[in-house]
């Protein structure tokens, strides 16, 4: 159980390292956009689009290597005033609903990216990228967070530590 649990966290965390390399590469596209506005005053075409379609991949790559990570959103002030064997309880519950939310968004956000990729689905700017690569995004990101929250699910039921 630990190596599958030790091969799922590899791969979770490679998406969140994948996520950290896409916000260096975001912020290059944003300042060229920048310099190419307000210093050449020549906006580019692509800048914008391509910004928001690397936002989005960022987005969802990152969130299995954030729940991973304890990153997520919480309520922590009234958390941590319960006792441990209420939050254990609390995080029984958490998983087996993120992983339902998890199955929704593989399979909503795959029929999506297939549509649009049979479809050849393309953005209605000058550039007219393809859709198909950001609708790609949500089944993946579902799958990443699918798999951080299975991980993390049986690291609390057989008492695995986290830093395997």
């Amino acid at each position: 159980m630990k190596k599958i649990i030790k091969t799922i966290d590899s791969i979770v965390t490679a998406s969140g390292y994948l996520a950290g390399f896409l916000c260096l590469l975001l912020v290059v596209v944003v300042v060229y956009g920048v310099f190419t506005r307000y210093i050449l005053r020549a906006p580019s075409d692509w800048t914008m689009e391509v910004s928001q379609y690397l936002f989005c991949g960022i987005s969802l790559l990152a969130t299995g290597y954030a729940l991973l990570q304890g990153s997520h959103v919480r309520i922590d002030l009234v958390r941590n005033s319960l006792s441990k064997k209420i939050q254990k309880r609390l995080d029984l519950v958490q998983y087996p609903i993120i992983l339902s939310l998890c199955i929704v968004l593989i399979w909503m956000g795959g029929e999506e990216f297939w549509g649009a990729f049979i479809s050849n689905n393309r953005s209605e700017s000058v550039i007219g990228m393809p859709l198909w690569p950001v609708w790609s995004t949500i089944p993946i990101g579902g799958i990443l967070l699918l798999l951080a929250a299975i991980s993390g699910f049986f690291k609390l039921i057989f008492k695995i530590e986290n830093k395997l």
